[in-house]
This record gives C-alpha cells, sequence and structure tokens, in this order.
C-alpha cells in the first residue's frame, strides 16, 4: 500500500488510454478529449528523444504511425515534431495543471527526462510512475526529490501472483506499491479471479484492469473488486462505471 495524493479512494476510476482517441493517441488534443469525457487520470507513455526530450510516444520507432523504421531514440525533437504530432511530457503537465497522468517510462534513456519534467513542473502529486522493467522504475523514483505515486513493474506482478497462488501475504512485497495495473491474464497467469484481486485489496493497494473495452468486461472486473479501468473507450467507461457508485 502506499499512502499518496495522487490516488482517488472512491472507485471505480477511469484511465483514458493514451488520452482518448479519435485523436491521434498520446497528443494533446487526445488528453483534452479523454479530461472532456470525464477520465479521471490520463494514462500515456514516455520515450526520449536524441536531444534528451520527454515525449509521449509509446513505439519505440514511426513505423505503424508513419511507415518508418526510424526510432524516436534517434530523432531530436524537432525532427520528430516534423514527421508526427507529439507532445513533450513537459507540455502535457503544463497544459493541464489540474490532471493526473499515468506515466509509462519505455525505455532507460528515458528515466532522466521523464525526471527532468516532473521536477520543473512541480507534478510530483499527480503523476504515477512506473514502468515494465523494475530497475527502470526505482531509478526515477530515487532521482526525483519528493515521493510521486507508482505502480507495480512485470516482475513485482509475477512475484504477487505467485505468492497469493502459494496462499502467502502481500503486505511485504506491496508495501510501496499504489497500484497493480494489470491485463486479465498473461503468460499463463490470470489476474482476474476473486481470490488474487482479494488479496491485493486487503493490503490497500489499488487493482487497474488494461486494456478494456467492452462494456460487460467492464462491469464484471468491477464486480469482481477491480478499483478502475484503463480504455480506448473512455465515454462508454465513463458511462458504464460511475452509474455503479
Amino acid at each position: 500500500m502506499q499512502n499518496h495524493p495522487y490516488f482517488i479512494k472512491a472507485k471505480p476510476v477511469v484511465l483514458a488510454h493514451r488520452g482518448f482517441t479519435p485523436p491521434v493517441e498520446n497528443t494533446l488534443g487526445a488528453f483534452q478529449h479523454g479530461l472532456g469525457a470525464g477520465a479521471d487520470y490520463l494514462e500515456t507513455d514516455v520515450r526520449a528523444t536524441a536531444d534528451g526530450i520527454a515525449v509521449l510516444v509509446h513505439d519505440a520507432d514511426l513505423v505503424r504511425l508513419t511507415g518508418s523504421k526510424k526510432r524516436i531514440s534517434e530523432l531530436t525533437h524537432d525532427e520528430l515534431k516534423g514527421q508526427i504530432e507529439v507532445a513533450t511530457l513537459l507540455d502535457a503537465l503544463e497544459k493541464f495543471p489540474m490532471a493526473k497522468f499515468n506515466l509509462d517510462i519505455k525505455a532507460d534513456d528515458a528515466i532522466r527526462p521523464t525526471v527532468q519534467a516532473i521536477e520543473f513542473a512541480k507534478a510530483h502529486e499527480r503523476v504515477l510512475v512506473s514502468s515494465f522493467s523494475n530497475k527502470r522504475r526505482t531509478s526515477a523514483i530515487a532521482l526525483l526529490t519528493k515521493p510521486v505515486a507508482t505502480s507495480a513493474s512485470g516482475s513485482i506482478v509475477f512475484r504477487a501472483w505467485l505468492m497469493n497462488l502459494f496462499g502467502i501475504k502481500l503486505d511485504g512485497l506491496l508495501a510501496e506499491i499504489g497500484a497493480l495495473q494489470i491485463p486479465i491474464g498473461s503468460y499463463g497467469m490470470r489476474f482476474d479471479r476473486k481470490r488474487f484481486i482479494q488479496s491485493v485489496s486487503d493490503t490497500g493497494t489499488l487493482i487497474h484492469f488494461w486494456t478494456i473495452n467492452d462494456e460487460s468486461e467492464m462491469r464484471r472486473l468491477v464486480a469482481l473488486g477491480a478499483h478502475g479501468i484503463v480504455t480506448d473507450k473512455t465515454d462508454l467507461a465513463v458511462k458504464t462505471l460511475k452509474k455503479s457508485k
């Protein structure tokens, strides 16, 4: 469990995945759209350009977005802007000063630029910093001058599932973890089981499931005890889940 002002105690919460499309994903327009639809949080991804700017882009390269094989890390910020619509992390934090951002650091070279943007914007109370890599996550947190919210990296999620399988309490493992942000299942592990959800919840740590775009699935997971839903369909999630409060 992690006590931090970032976390909204009421459930369920809606996290707008990469903002909210149809605007281009991870752009200021997408974030505006997500907030307008009623999202509680904006989920996004952080990479670094060749000149050390934290930018909000999911993929390592531009293949999916433009067909180019150029990697984000090979382009300067100006060069990247010439190819796609892109927001810097600092742009987003300053454009939406009241919004809460869920940040997934995608690469080692993005650690320091992410920290610099958070520090400059003094956004410690309204960001969650995480990564699939636990080393990357902890490295970023260690560089920050004030505590931020954090969610479990992949290795911690796996350990939590395994410990729960053998009936071992999770309090120690999740003592500094605010949330598990997880898929329904991965590599044969199912995380949408009542016992697992309850064991995590008993520690005070929250569970957010991604990426859920089906109304019935949203309802099912919340009924099982999920505290939040990460979704591409922010408007549908808000309409569906806010009724259940």
